[in-house]
């Protein structure tokens, strides 16, 4: 059996050639999360937690007006210190939204998926 590269998800699978896309970065920032969504998925976490980290990438995006394939480590620092300093969340919940973004990252830089 040969591999032809068609991976399920694949961009190829899902775009047709000679057709621009309308918002092409939020475009593949949607697709982002739903191929994040489901590798977690498929790690048979609480859809609850899924959930639960999609929101926290999507505020992070908000909070930096930026997608992220533009983010920084310094924009993390920061969004992480407003929301400890500004808004007193406890240490605990900082640490599972910089676990979301990490998860995220590395998800998107994985070159499995």
């Amino acid at each position: 059996m040969r591999f032809n590269g068609a991976v399920p998800g694949a961009a190829r699978l899902h775009l047709t050639d000679g057709v621009a896309l309308l918002r092409p970065e939020e475009q593949v920032f949607s697709a982002m999360l739903g191929g994040f969504a489901n590798q977690q998925l498929a790690r048979n976490l609480a859809r609850s937690t899924v959930e639960g980290r999609e929101n926290t990438v999507k505020a992070f995006t908000a909070y930096v007006n930026a997608f992220p394939w533009q983010w920084t480590p310094a924009m993390v620092d920061e969004w992480l210190g407003d929301l400890r300093s500004l808004h007193d969340l406890k240490r605990s919940t900082i640490r599972s939204y910089s676990e979301a973004i990490r998860s995220f990252c590395h998800f998107a830089t994985d070159p499995l998926y």
